[in-house]
């Protein structure tokens, strides 16, 4: 369960922008996606994840675009009609982020757990937790979700150990797959 910290810290709200210059809409419907699908095609991949340290527990919303997070999860499962909001959708999310998000602290690798899914506007949005047996101590991570799909994909991780209120930010990009170690 999502300590009280947690949720009060995830439950602002998180904005993706376009690096300066490139449009957040290209206005076209995304590839394989209909006009009335709402979800506008986007000149760039970027997903960005804001992370709360509890002393046994870590708890995360993950913020990607909508067509692309639908796009790795119909490829995972051959089902296009997999839809985000369903138990099969976060099910899936869950095995892919199980995948391409590793969380390991103090050398044991944890496993997630999807708490909720929602959209806003183009972008999908996940709160998730890791559970530890022991106290955290030391964080290695990475985050390579969606760089099967995209060279330009890039992800944006924002930590905070809620104890000691240290910050560090982490970031993946060119299909990088080392862990980034955090000591809290």
């Amino acid at each position: 369960m999502i300590g009280w910290l947690s949720a009060a810290l995830l439950a602002g709200v998180v904005m993706t922008t376009a690096p300066a210059g490139a449009p957040a809409h290209a206005g076209t419907p995304a590839e394989g996606h209909s006009a009335s699908s709402n979800v506008m095609r986007h000149d760039f991949h970027v997903s960005y994840t804001r992370m709360a340290i509890e002393p046994m527990v870590i708890s995360a919303q993950l913020r990607l675009f909508t067509d692309d997070v639908t796009r790795a999860l119909v490829e995972r499962t051959r089902r296009p009609s997999i839809t985000l909001n369903s138990a099969e959708g976060e099910a899936a999310f869950r095995a892919y982020l199980i995948e391409s998000f590793q969380i390991t602290v103090n050398g044991r690798r944890l496993v997630p757990m999807v708490v909720s899914s929602a959209q806003d506007r183009d972008m999908w949005s996940y709160i998730v937790t890791w559970s530890s047996a022991t106290p955290i101590t030391s964080l290695a991570l990475h985050n390579a979700a969606l760089f099967e799909l995209f060279d330009d994909q890039q992800n944006i991780v924002k930590v905070k150990h809620l104890a000691s209120g240290r910050e560090s930010t982490v970031f993946y990009s060119g299909g990088s797959r080392a862990d980034q170690t955090i000591r809290l």
